[in-house]
């Protein structure tokens, strides 16, 4: 019986020792938190980034626009009658006063004559009068009455005139007969349309500037704009719309620049550049530029924790090469490839271009 207790507490206490030293010495076994980790390290997207540093740039608020004419105005006779002449060709520059289309004479001229024979024959009446007056053998009433008489005739003749002279349609400034409306031969009403004279000089530039911009938008502000032709100009700001369009909450503002030669030309796309306060602003590649779900402008960096962050952005300046623009971080690590295949929140592995 000794030597069987002795057995049982020698193989108790081996089996003591093997556990215990299992438990000290064995490898911990990994919980769900660790596998997490390690799964997610494997399965991170890995891009390539630029470190980035803001920087002093000259403020430029850049905006699309159109030119436009200054003035276009529809030329509208003023009596009725058949277009007898069209000097004016489409496309051409007038002067002010120019005659645009002329309409045939009729019995204009013989209306003015006659008025002219019957102001005449009123002026000798009324003269008369007032020497028959003077010897008594007129009263003042009579001669007033032909004095009346002589005014009437003297405005028959004004009117005649008037309506004589408006056989001839004018340009009501110098511009552009842009367009004809009236071919000879056609007749007119009075109103009808002769021909659209429009005003080049100076050019208008015309843009629309949004709500968080508009406070930054000053009266005579020097400002440049470049058209799709590739022609530019300079001019300065003439008009601030003091409302906000109902539909797209922005205000209408226009530059005016000098067009002496009308090489300029109204309808054209136009890039406006207007100066404004010194910003600190970063240099960007122009792809690396992305839209988020709700179609905001930004760009995606990678911060201390290696999560993808979302900055919205505002243009400042486009060099062709890349652009400036604000609201990145002052010292970002920004996202230059792979910025497509990943979202704001995802952790990522990252790399330094080369």
């Amino acid at each position: 019986m000794k030597k069987s207790h002795l057995a049982a507490t020698i193989i108790a206490t081996i089996s003591i020792l093997y556990f215990g030293l299992n438990a000290l010495f064995a490898r911990p076994a990994s919980g769900p938190q660790d596998k997490g980790v390690r799964l997610e390290k494997s399965l991170a997207f890995k891009v390539v980034v630029r470190d980035i540093t803001a920087s002093q740039r000259p403020g430029v608020l850049i905006l699309r626009g159109r030119s436009e004419a200054a003035r276009t105005v529809s030329v509208r006779v003023e009596t009725a009658g058949a277009v007898a002449e069209a000097p004016a060709q489409e496309g051409s520059q007038v002067k002010k006063g120019d005659v645009l289309c002329r309409l045939s004479v009729q019995a204009r001229q013989a209306n003015l004559d006659q008025a002219r024979a019957n102001r005449q024959a009123r002026k000798l009446e009324w003269k008369a009068a007032k020497t028959l007056e003077r010897k008594g053998h007129r009263s003042a009433n009579q001669t007033a009455s032909a004095k009346a008489a002589y005014d009437a005739a003297y405005a028959s003749v004004r009117q005649a005139e008037i309506e004589l002279s408006n056989i001839n349609i004018r340009a009501p400034f110098d511009g552009v007969f842009e367009r004809r409306n009236a071919e000879i031969g056609d007749y007119l009403t009075t109103g009808q349309s002769c021909g659209v004279v429009a005003e080049l000089n100076p050019l208008i530039v015309v843009s629309n500037v949004s709500e968080q911009d508009v406070s930054k938008v000053r009266l005579g502000m020097p400002g440049s704009a470049s058209l799709a032709s590739g022609q530019s100009l300079t001019g300065t700001i003439r008009y601030v719309s003091p409302i906000a369009d109902s539909m797209t909450r922005t205000f209408r503002i226009e530059l005016k620049a000098d067009n002496p030669d009308g090489y300029l030309r109204a309808g054209m796309t136009a890039n406006l550049r207007l100066k404004r306060d010194p910003v600190l602003a970063q240099h960007i590649p122009t792809d690396t530029m992305v839209l988020d779900d709700n179609g905001v402008l930004g760009a995606r960096v990678v911060d201390e924790n290696r999560r993808v962050r979302f900055y919205p952005i505002q243009l400042i300046e486009d060099e062709g090469n890349g652009v400036w623009v604000t609201g990145l971080p002052d010292q970002a690590r920004l996202i230059v490839e792979g910025q497509d295949f990943v979202s704001a929140g995802s952790q990522v592995d990252w790399v330094t271009e080369p």
